[in-house]
């Protein structure tokens, strides 16, 4: 048998490459994935503010590569994808940062700066398909003249060490926006504000790290509301072997997320926005705390609730080929011998979104409850359940008293008619999509200050003093939820 060497066309090989199936925000990642790789502590994604003169750059504060480093890191395949890392280690085949940088481009020039030393190199495209150059590999390296007349090199230069990666010649944009790059360009700026938010987000809050695009610090989303401690109930360490036979763990934690209407402005934002509750449930796979995919259940049916279900699985970057993480880091797959843990752990979190939405109220638990609530909830038999109006209610006790007995029957009658013809469907699938309007009538306040007094004059003509029927009627639904009602009755009552 006779080894004939085979190298692969250049021009061919890298034009192939360029089609890999990279979206613009998945290029970038790509980039600041080798950023943190470098231990930065910062990240700025600069994009041209002139229209006649378009670049993109990514910037780190990373510890930066010598002219030898830079080389090796510029080949093609410049890491086995077998390769022990570090745990903090983002990288995959080594391909990253050329191939995701020329899906987008067709000039890349890397410029890394080192103990004090500031050396670049450059793939070119058109260069690399030159006929002269018959197919071979040709990196063009810059001398320091070259150097600093690039884009955003005073940036760098202004840094101890660092890294800045450059992008330039936007031939893919100018096909797919039929030659308005700036405009595409902006965009894409756009776009990665809340893509670099979520990818990154555990970077952000745990790490500290800052991720600035055009010098504006990106805000770290949160998918799962971390800091509340009502909507998690622990984390499952699992042990699995890679390939090599050694063991390592798998960490999931599941959440279950409060409805929307319960949320504050500042969740919903964490969130992603409340529109996004859909789309944004199910696993969320990390590798080293990068995000690498979310809003799927891997084939798992979605549920009416499971929305406001996520799991988090935390992955090692050591167990790759066993997830199946893709080149672009953006699909994994579940292993098998996993799988079935999970899909317990996914009906133990849609049982609890179940039991959160079948009933946001609070059932009457004892007798000092039983006249604060509206609706009363019995359980019937097989597990049932039905709703009535709580007449022991002190407000609907207080309309009671005005009624004449010879119209309470048909006071009776009208109340039954509400609770058996509820719209229940339409009000969970309204509420589900947070399409109900707490403050429809915008004489809230006025109308339950005249409730509250009626309620509170019935409990004063039942003996009680003032203060003991405001404290019992600020206890009552809805009454205790409005915030100015308290002041009103004080001013109403000169108390």
């Amino acid at each position: 048998m006779k080894k004939i060497e085979n190298p692969p066309i250049a021009n061919y090989l890298m034009g192939s490459m360029r089609y890999m199936g990279y979206t613009f925000e998945d290029a970038i990642a790509d980039i600041i994935d080798n950023s943190i790789s470098a231990n930065c502590n910062t990240v700025n994604v600069i994009f041209t503010k002139d229209p006649s003169n378009l670049y993109v750059g990514v910037l780190d504060d990373g510890k930066g590569m010598t002219s030898e480093e830079l080389f090796r890191a510029m080949c093609y395949g410049s890491q086995a994808n077998e390769t022990k890392r570090e745990a903090t280690d983002l990288g995959r085949f080594g391909l990253g940062m050329k191939s995701a940088s020329l899906s987008q481009c067709k000039r890349l020039t890397v410029i890394s700066k080192s103990k004090g030393e500031t050396s670049a190199y450059r793939w070119d495209y058109d260069e690399v398909s030159k006929k002269s150059n018959n197919g071979k590999w040709f990196v063009l390296k810059l001398d320091p003249n070259e150097i600093e007349n690039l884009n955003c090199f005073e940036e760098l230069d202004k840094l101890q060490d660092g890294t800045l990666v450059l992008w330039e010649d936007f031939d893919v944009l100018y096909k797919a926006s039929g030659g308005f790059v700036y405009e595409s360009l902006t965009k894409h700026r756009n776009n990665l504000l809340d893509h670099l938010a979520l990818t990154y987000h555990r970077f952000i809050s745990e790490d500290g790290l800052d991720i600035f695009v055009n010098y504006a610090r990106i805000e770290a989303l949160d998918p799962f509301l971390s800091k509340r401690s009502d909507n998690t109930w622990g984390t499952i360490r699992q042990p699995m072997t890679d390939s090599h036979g050694k063991q390592h763990f798998i960490e999931i934690t599941p959440y279950k997320l409060p409805f929307i209407s319960d949320m504050s402005e500042n969740e919903k934002r964490l969130i992603g926005g409340d529109e996004k509750m859909n789309r944004m449930q199910g696993y969320y796979i990390y590798r080293g705390k990068r995000l690498i995919k979310y809003g799927t259940w891997f084939g798992t049916p979605r549920h009416e609730v499971s929305k406001y279900g996520r799991v988090k699985v935390d992955i090692p970057n050591t167990m790759d080929d066993i997830w199946k993480v893709d080149v672009m880091k953006r699909n994994a797959f579940i292993p098998r011998e996993l799988s079935k843990l999970l899909d317990k752990t996914i009906g133990s979190l849609i049982e609890k979104s179940t039991k959160q939405t079948r009933f946001r109220g609070q059932p009457v638990t004892s007798d000092s409850d039983k006249e604060v609530y509206v609706w009363n909830r019995i359980e019937a038999r097989n597990g049932f359940y039905s709703y009535r109006i709580n007449k022991d209610n002190y407000f609907i006790k207080a309309v009671y008293s005005q009624i004449p007995d010879s119209a309470k029957v048909f006071v009776d009658m009208m109340l039954k008619q509400i609770e058996q013809n509820l719209p229940i469907h339409q009000l969970h699938l309204d509420h589900d999509e947070n399409r109900i309007n707490p403050n429809e009538d915008t004489d809230l306040t006025a109308d339950l200050l005249e409730q509250a007094i009626c309620t509170i004059e019935f409990l004063i003509s039942n003996g009680l003093d003032i203060q003991t029927a405001t404290e019992n009627t600020l206890r009552c639904i809805p009454f205790r939820s409005n915030n100015d009602l308290k002041s009103k009755i004080s001013k109403y009552y000169k108390v």
